[in-house]
C-alpha cells in the first residue's frame, strides 16, 4: 500500500483598486488612453500563467498571469452622451512587477479609439476578444465542456501541460470621470481553475481526464454545472460590481484531452518517478460534489471523489485551486479512491485533503 498525501491549496483573486488620475473637465472628444493589469487569475489567447507565485493577504498565494504582445481585448463604454460604444484594443508595452502584469493598450483595427465625453463614464472589458460577446454592462463567454491540454516540457520529474488559454475568460470594469493620464483597468478571472499534479504507484498511461458533478450511489450530492455559457453583468454604481450567471445549455462534465505540441493525441506515462501537471477551467461559481476520473490505455479508469472528513469539498468561485500529491494506482482495476470510506481506500488511510 502506497502512502499518498494530497494537498489542495486555493489561490483566490486578490482585491484590486480600479483607479484613475489627473481628472479634467475639458477632455470631450479626446481619445482615451487605457492601461490594463492582470490580477491573480488566468487569461486567454496568448497570455500565460507565469509560474511565479506570491504571498497575499490572509495566507493566500497568487500566481501571476502575464500579458503577451498581440493579445486582443474588447472595451465598452457608456455615458450621458453615448448609449454604448465598444472597440477592440491590443496589448502593447508589457511590464511585470510582483503579482501584476501591466500593459498599455492601442486601438486594434482602427486608427482611433474610444473618446471622452462629459461627466461620469462606465467602462467594462472582456478578454479574449475573439471568444466574447459584449452587451450593455455585460460580457458573455463559454467555458467549454471539451478542453485540451498541450504538452509543454518536462521539468525535473514532472511532465507539464499548458491549457488552451483562449478558454480563460477575464473581465474588468471601472466608473470614472475624464482623466488626463488615462485610466487603469484590472482584469479578473471569470472562471475557476483546477491545477492538478498527479503521480502513480506503477507505470500507467493516461489517455484522458474527466471532471464531473452528479449524484453518486445513494449520496445526496448536488448536481452542478461545470461548463457552459456564462455572463458577467456589471452594475452602474461607483464600484461597478460584477455578478455571474449561467445561461443556455450547461454541462456537469468536463472532458480533457492531452495533445503534443503538434496538436495530435498524446498519452502521458506517469509512475513513481514521473508526475504530470495540467489545468482544467470551470464556471465561476462555488463548486461541490466533484469527482475526477483518469482514463487509462488498458481501458480501465481510476476515480477520486474530492471529499474531506466525509463531506464534499466546496471550492470557491474564480479561485485557482492547486491539487498535488495524488497517486493513481496502476495495478488495481475499477477501484474508486473515495474519501473517507476506509474499505475503499487503496492508499494509506493517513491521506489528508487540506483546504488552505
Amino acid at each position: 500500500m502506497t502512502t499518498s498525501r494530497a494537498i489542495i491549496s486555493i489561490a483566490a483573486a486578490a482585491a484590486c483598486l480600479l483607479g484613475f488620475s489627473g481628472c479634467s473637465k475639458n477632455l470631450s472628444g479626446l481619445e482615451i488612453r487605457f492601461r490594463a493589469k492582470t490580477s491573480p487569475a488566468a487569461p486567454s489567447t496568448k497570455t500565460a500563467y507565469s509560474g511565479e507565485t506570491f504571498e497575499g493577504t490572509g495566507g493566500k498565494t497568487y500566481e501571476r498571469i502575464d500579458w503577451t504582445s498581440g493579445d486582443i481585448i474588447t472595451l465598452a463604454m457608456k455615458n450621458s452622451e453615448v448609449t454604448m460604444a465598444s472597440q477592440n484594443y491590443s496589448v502593447n508595452t508589457i511590464s511585470t512587477s510582483g503579482v501584476n502584469s501591466r500593459t498599455d493598450m492601442m486601438p486594434s483595427g482602427a486608427e482611433h479609439g474610444l473618446t471622452w465625453g462629459e461627466g461620469s463614464h462606465d467602462f467594462w472589458a472582456g478578454y479574449p476578444a475573439s471568444k466574447i460577446s459584449v452587451g450593455d454592462h455585460s460580457i458573455s463567454a463559454t467555458i467549454p465542456a471539451s478542453q485540451v491540454a498541450t504538452y509543454s516540457r518536462k521539468s525535473g520529474n514532472v511532465v507539464l501541460f499548458t491549457p488552451d488559454m483562449s478558454d480563460a475568460f477575464m473581465v474588468a470594469s471601472l466608473q470614472c470621470a475624464p482623466a488626463n493620464n488615462g485610466i487603469n483597468l484590472d482584469f479578473y478571472p471569470a472562471f475557476t481553475t483546477f491545477d492538478f499534479t498527479v503521480g502513480a504507484n506503477d507505470n500507467i498511461t493516461v489517455t484522458s481526464f474527466e471532471m464531473e458533478t452528479a449524484t453518486y450511489e445513494t449520496e445526496a450530492s448536488t448536481t452542478m454545472p461545470l461548463a457552459g455559457d456564462v455572463t458577467a453583468t456589471f452594475d452602474s454604481g461607483s464600484g461597478m460590481s460584477c455578478s455571474y450567471a449561467t445561461s443556455g445549455t450547461t454541462a456537469n462534465t468536463i472532458s480533457l484531452a492531452f495533445h503534443n505540441d503538434g496538436g495530435e493525441a498524446y498519452n502521458p506515462i506517469i509512475s513513481t518517478s514521473t508526475s504530470m501537471n495540467f489545468k482544467v477551467f470551470a464556471l465561476p461559481q462555488d463548486l461541490t460534489g466533484i469527482k475526477i476520473t483518469f482514463n487509462l490505455s488498458d481501458g480501465t479508469k481510476r476515480t477520486l471523489k474530492l471529499k474531506q472528513d466525509g463531506n464534499w469539498i466546496t471550492f470557491p468561485a474564480t479561485a485557482k485551486i492547486n491539487i498535488s500529491g495524488l497517486v493513481v494506482p496502476g495495478a488495481v482495476w475499477y477501484i474508486t479512491f473515495d474519501y473517507p470510506r476506509e474499505e475503499q481506500w487503496i492508499v494509506h488511510p493517513d491521506i489528508e485533503i487540506g483546504v488552505e
